[in-house]
């Protein structure tokens, strides 16, 4: 599972379920899109995501463990046990298809009926002097017709950001777009203004 010290932050079972069902739903969309289009950098955002899987997991074990009292709460808490493992699953075998990239086993003939498909998934780093910075991630769909699904900022993942997040330099973008989109918005973020 999890082999670093984990330092308890305190989040509700509640919140910890949720991020950990919609970080296992985007791990198997990144996977896929590792796939369909050989792409490495997406591979490794799998991989990280998966880790972070594990880490959220291991924080909801140490939430229950506090929250459990008597029977009727350990009965309880297997349930949201039993769930979060369900994910945590999921999350594991989107690595392991993400991992076929490596193994050379990318799925060409697939690749090839997919690459007319109109939405793709892209890794962009934010340059430091990209006209980018600072600019909230609403605006980037009107502008741009893309989709931030996640931010990697400092060695944190945001998840489904908020739409008034702004992007920073070195901030690690995974969007959504159409091909054509994707290329002019990654083309503004590496460049140097």
């Amino acid at each position: 599972m999890v082999e670093k010290k984990v330092e308890y932050k305190p989040l509700s079972v509640k919140t910890l379920l949720t991020l950990i069902k919609n970080t296992s739903e985007l791990t198997v969309d990144l996977a896929y899109s590792a796939v369909l289009f050989n792409d490495a950098e997406l591979r490794e955002e799998v991989l990280e995501l998966e880790e972070y899987v594990d880490y959220l997991i291991y924080l909801l074990f140490m939430t229950a463990s506090f929250a459990v009292r008597d029977k009727e709460d350990a009965e309880r808490m297997a349930g949201i046990m039993k769930l979060a493992m369900a994910a945590n699953r999921i999350s594991d075998a989107a690595g392991d298809i993400a991992s076929t990239i490596v193994r050379g086993e990318g799925l060409k003939i697939l690749a090839q009926a997919f690459s007319k498909t109109e939405e793709r998934i892209m890794r962009v780093v934010i340059n430091k002097n990209s006209l980018l910075c600072n600019k909230r991630i609403d605006s980037l769909r009107g502008q741009l017709g893309i989709d931030v699904i996640v931010i990697r900022r400092k060695g944190k993942l945001l998840v489904n950001p908020k739409e008034r997040t702004k992007l920073v330099a070195g901030d690690i973008v995974i969007v959504r777009g159409t091909d054509k989109s994707l290329q002019e918005f990654k083309r503004i973020a590496e460049e140097n203004v």
